[in-house]
Parts: C-alpha cells; structure tokens; sequence
C-alpha cells in the first residue's frame, strides 16, 4: 500500500511542479494562458473472501488537466497594430500547420505588407490574410469591431472567433492554440477590438509561488514517507534472518 501512495504522489507533484514551472516561465508572454491540474481518488479493491471487496490502495491521481481562460489585463502599449479583444473569441492567425487561434494582439507588418504576429504568422481578416499597403499621408486605424482602414478606405476586417465549447482549444505554443472539436466557430455575439493595446498573461505570480511552495514540500513530504517505509522494511528484513 505504502508503494501506491508514496511514488503516485510523487509522480503527481512532479507533474504538478511542471505546470507550475510553464506557468511562471510565460507570466510574461502575451496572450498566454495558465494550465491548472485536475486531482482525483484512485482506490482499487480485492475481493479477499468472495463476499466482501476490501479496500486494497488508495492513491492520489492527476487525472487532466485545463485551460484557465479567464481574461487577462491590458497593456496599454500605444502601438498601431496591438490590438485586444475585449470579451470573448480569438485572433486567428495562419500558420504552417494550419490555423490556430490567439489571444496575443502584438501584431506588425511584414515586407510584404500583411498583418502578422511577431512570430510572422499571418493574420486573418474577414476576406483571408490582411494587407495593408502603407502610403504617405495615411494613417491606420482600427474600429471597435476590427475594421482597418487605412485613411478613409476600409482594408478589411479582423477575423475574431469565439468557439461554442472553449476547451476543445489545446495549446500548441506559448500562446497560439488548436481546434480539436467539430465546431467551426463564429464571430462572438458581444465584443470589440481595442487598437494600441494588447492582452497579457493572466498568470498570477504571487498564487503560482505559493503552489509552487506547497508541491515541494508536499513531494518532500512523500520522500520522506517512502523512506521510512523503506527502513521499516529493512528492519523487518534484518529481522526475519535471526
């Protein structure tokens, strides 16, 4: 029993301590989004007489883990083409391996002209990736509902998804996330589009260091547990050869 316990909880924190080692390393990264584990009981059982099931290991177990999509706060950076989401959906941004999904607003221009993330992955508007052909005089400038004009001539209209059951989106870089469900997504009913700001990480420091402190001490904790199981073990050994 002492087995099950001690290496499950180990192997939890461990885990754990993972999670919390991402979480802190992004609470810098723009549009990033923390990952929370989910625990549960394991118990297994031994039918010893036939008639009564008896109780045999109960352990701890990460069973899952999920998305914490709560928003973040603002930055107000003052940037033309940073741009955030205020409510729900996400930019969609073109990548190699096909679209993904973003709440990182920090965006700019390429050579070319088109709209892309800092990574220079393209970023979609309503009619496909966005460019914008920047000429003396003009301005750009960006509505609450994502219209890019460029002077007075509208450009086009940046693509804002929102996605019916939001943990079918799974991760896939420090801030960019994937589609795994059947729903195509649509643009969310209520939402506007902020121009020179971006949304940052919604990691909280201080609630990570705190976690971060209770996992070391309880792995310690099963260390030490297993250790003394380990010494009891020897004694009982050491016993049996007299």
């Amino acid at each position: 029993m002492s087995f099950y316990v001690t290496v499950a909880g180990k192997y939890v924190n461990e885990k754990r301590l993972d999670m919390i080692a991402n979480n802190l390393a992004n609470s810098l990264t723009a549009g990033f989004k923390a990952s929370r584990p989910v625990f549960d009981v394991v118990s297994s059982t031994a039918d010893g007489s036939g008639t009564q099931a008896l109780l045999k290991n109960v352990y701890v177990n990460l069973s899952d883990s999920y998305i914490d999509f709560s928003d973040a706060s603002l930055v107000e950076s003052g940037a033309v083409l940073d741009l955030a989401i205020l409510g729900n959906g996400f930019f969609s941004v073109l990548t190699p391996e096909g679209m993904r999904y973003t709440r990182n607003g920090q965006f700019m221009l390429d050579k070319t002209g088109r709209l892309v993330t800092m990574t220079g992955q393209p970023v979609m508007g309503k009619g496909g990736e966005i460019t914008i052909n920047v000429t003396d005089g003009k301005a750009i400038s960006i509505e609450s509902d994502g219209s890019i004009y460029l002077g007075k001539d509208l450009v086009d209209i940046v693509k804002v998804t929102e996605f019916k059951n939001i943990n079918d989106l799974k991760p896939v870089s420090k801030s960019n996330f994937i589609n795994t469900g059947n729903d195509p997504g649509d643009v969310p009913k209520v939402y506007s589009v902020k121009q020179g700001a971006y949304e940052s990480s919604n990691v909280n420091v201080v609630r990570e260091m705190v976690d971060l402190i209770h996992t070391m001490r309880a792995f310690e904790c099963y260390t030490k547990i297993d250790q003394m199981f380990s010494d009891i073990n020897q004694k009982v050994t050491d016993l049996a050869k007299f």
